[in-house]
């Protein structure tokens, strides 16, 4: 599909690219790039390597990102998309979260977070360490983000639906590391998605100018000293980008701009297309379209001078149930009785636990017996669990009928819209315990008992996740987990003869 630029656009971008407009505007009537993200919180890439059928080759700037041939398989419509094995993401978004150096943790704040494409990748980073604080101002997209961040395994992630100053004024300075997506005029992505030339004849580049500043403005609130903010946008206009930053760092002398690798088919920011833009804005990275294997997009590492105060941040720390090393600190829900404060032991995976391969059975259905019994509560579902399961009772909380493993601790989160707080450990369903899909997503096979092994191959992998009954020569009662190629999916329920009932989460079934 041929896209019909505005003329005023077009006159300002022959302006900027000069003797490359042509080679630009021949781009725009070349097809828009696919590719995907590989989950290695999941997954190695050697490992995706031997299991992904899709022609894929590497994308420049991204190890984890490959392109694939969209008219081939359907990539959303494979049982490893339901894994949470990778993600369909354009291939310039990846840039964002790979320019923020996050490390093991952490505290992180994805600011406008929704879809998920930039919080799945730092939540892979921090590998089940640290905190994840996934934001956006829309209830629906923050739904839709807790889901994502569901599939991909992640249980040490916050989803919350707050303006940027309602975050700011809770959490002042609890960040290491902050990521702003911000909301732009879309310039960039006109190829990829024609619509938004609409968007950008009703709103241009002014009319975002003031929502980026002050975003920008609160991101610096909630970033502390010593940490690293990423800004980006999906526009070309120096207005939103080189403009935005140059005045950013006017208000904000404590902040500087980052070297950063300086990836194939990364250009340089043009600090010479803005008044007064200082030369440090060539450490910007822009990608054009004609020049590189992506859409439009502008990124940007900025740093925040001076070290954290150990003393103000130790004390936010344990107020939020947090250490100061960012493993959590937990204790059993009033309802136990238990007030004593444990370490929690999932929320090492990422530090403590050591990685192995997921993948451990040759593909035939695997049933140990019947070592369920008793299902009407969680106790007796963690008979079901291996030594290497991450997790015990101590780590959960209960919240009505809900059985959780808390991300943050609540205590300073209160008064902020809350999607989701972390693990979702499981329901009590009339006086029974029932896992949650977000439990088997975040566990390995070797995790749990009773499981069965399916190959992406056999009917069944598809038939289970379009909800549906499913036979095996699994003798167990009780909840198995479905894996894919070593890789969980659900769970069902069986009877002991080799049926097992479906209890895939009907909201995300394959349609």
């Amino acid at each position: 599909m041929t896209v019909t630029l505005p003329q005023q656009f077009q006159d300002t971008m022959r302006e900027l690219l000069a003797e490359e407009y042509q080679d630009y505007i021949k781009s725009m009537e070349e097809p828009s790039h696919t590719a995907l993200r590989v989950n290695t919180h999941k997954i190695s890439l050697s490992e995706f390597a031997e299991l992904c059928p899709f022609a894929s080759e590497p994308v420049a700037w991204e190890p984890k990102g490959f392109y694939y041939d969209s008219t081939g398989a359907a990539v959303s419509k494979h049982p490893y998309y339901y894994a949470g094995l990778y993600y369909i993401q354009e291939p310039s978004a990846m840039i964002p979260a790979k320019l923020l150096p996050v490390e093991k943790g952490d505290r992180v704040l994805d600011l406008c977070a929704a879809p998920g494409g930039k919080a799945t990748e730092l939540a892979s980073k921090l590998d089940g360490s640290g905190i994840l604080v996934a934001n956006d101002i829309s209830v629906s997209r923050a739904m839709a983000l807790a889901k994502n961040l569901q599939v991909a395994g992640t249980t040490n992630a916050v989803v919350t639906a707050e303006t940027p100053e309602k975050l700011a004024d809770t959490l002042p300075e609890f960040f290491d590391k902050v990521l702003i997506d911000a909301p732009c005029s879309g310039e960039g992505m006109f190829r990829r998605d024609p619509s938004m030339v609409k968007s950008w004849l009703a709103h241009g580049p002014e009319y975002y100018v003031p929502i980026q500043t002050q975003i920008l403005e609160q991101a610096y609130r909630l970033l502390a000293a010593g940490g690293d903010m990423v800004y980006s946008t999906c526009t070309f206009s120096p207005l939103e980008d080189e403009g935005m930053i140059q005045s950013f760092l006017d208000r904000h002398p404590d902040m500087t701009i980052c070297d950063v690798e300086r990836c194939p088919g990364y250009s340089e920011g043009m600090p010479e297309w803005i008044d007064g833009g200082d030369e440090s804005l060539r450490k910007c990275v822009r990608i054009f379209p004609h020049r590189a294997g992506g859409e439009g997009h502008f990124a940007v590492l900025l740093h925040k001078a001076g070290d954290p105060d150990e003393k103000r941040m130790t004390s936010l720390a344990e107020e939020n149930g947090v250490g100061t090393d960012g493993k959590r600190i937990t204790s059993f829900a009033d309802e136990t009785g238990n007030g004593a404060r444990e370490e929690n032991t999932f929320a090492k995976k990422g530090k403590g636990r050591k990685k192995k391969s997921s993948r451990r059975d040759d593909g035939r259905d695997r049933g140990l017996g019947d070592r369920r019994k008793g299902q009407e509560g969680p106790e007796s579902f963690f008979k079901s669990l291996s030594s290497s399961a991450p997790f015990t009772e101590k780590d959960l909380s209960r919240k009505k009928d809900t059985y959780l493993i808390e991300a943050l601790h609540q205590n300073e989160m209160k008064g902020l819209r809350m999607v989701s707080g972390g693990l979702i450990f499981g329901t009590d369903k009339n006086g029974r315990f029932e896992p949650s899909a977000q439990l088997a997503l975040a566990m390995r096979q070797e995790d749990y008992v009773q499981r069965i092994n399916l190959t992406a191959s056999d009917e069944r992998a598809v038939r289970y996740l379009k909800g549906e009954t499913i036979l095996s020569d699994c003798m167990d009662k009780g909840y198995v987990l479905v894996c894919v190629d070593g890789y969980p999916l659900g769970w069902c329920k069986g009877n002991g003869s080799g049926t097992l009932k479906n209890k895939y989460y009907p909201g995300w079934r394959m349609q």
